[in-house]
Formats: C-alpha cells, sequence, structure tokens
C-alpha cells in the first residue's frame, strides 16, 4: 500500500506542478481570459501555493520521517480544490469542476493516508 501511495503522491504532485507552473509563467492575457473575475496577481498567487504544495508532497521522499508535511500539503491542496470547485460552477464549467472535484479527492485520500 505504500508503494502505491507514494505512486498516487507522484502523479498528483507532478499535476499541481504542472498547473501551478502554467499560472506562474502562463501568458497573462491567456490567464485572465480562462480564469474570470481573478486578477493576474491572485492568479500567479495560486500558481505559488500550488507549487509548493507540490513540493510539499515529494519532500518526505527526500527527507525520511517527515509524513505531516505530505499531509499538510494535501491538505490545503484539497482546500484549493473545494474553492476551485464552486468557482467553476460559479462561471458554469462543468467539465473544469469536475477535474478539480477529483483531483481534490485524491488530495483528501493522501492526506488521510498520511495523518497516521
Amino acid at each position: 500500500m505504500n508503494a502505491a501511495l507514494w505512486i498516487v503522491q507522484i502523479v498528483l504532485a507532478a499535476l499541481y506542478l504542472m498547473a501551478g507552473g502554467y499560472k506562474l509563467f502562463g501568458p497573462g492575457v491567456g490567464l485572465e481570459a480562462t480564469m474570470p473575475g481573478m486578477s493576474l496577481g491572485l492568479i500567479r498567487l495560486i500558481g505559488i501555493i500550488e507549487g509548493l504544495a507540490a513540493l510539499g508532497l515529494l519532500l518526505p521522499m527526500v527527507a525520511r520521517n517527515r509524513m505531516k508535511i505530505a499531509m499538510w500539503a494535501a491538505v490545503v491542496l484539497a482546500i484549493e480544490a473545494v474553492l476551485f470547485v464552486f468557482y467553476h460552477l460559479k462561471h458554469g464549467a462543468n467539465g473544469p469542476a469536475v477535474a478539480t472535484l477529483l483531483l481534490g479527492l485524491v488530495a483528501v485520500f493522501v492526506a488521510s493516508k498520511r495523518r497516521g
């Protein structure tokens, strides 16, 4: 089970690193168009948070016995997912809402398994 959990963590971290990297380094005009109602500064901040949380999921691989870091990183990503589900639903984007919900559920799974 531990190996499967690490695989899930690595995939989740990679997805959030890609999403965070795009929000941090992507073209500002395109980001504002895909996320109406959010300022570019807020989008960039979200990208930083996603990147740091993704690194928090991977940090325990390098620093042994630091599973609480992975748990808190997953909690942050789960909270962010809940907020973005509501954001996407408010703007009529059902597809992104479902994808965000699934990622959030995976983050909750990781947090619950790393809690102990």
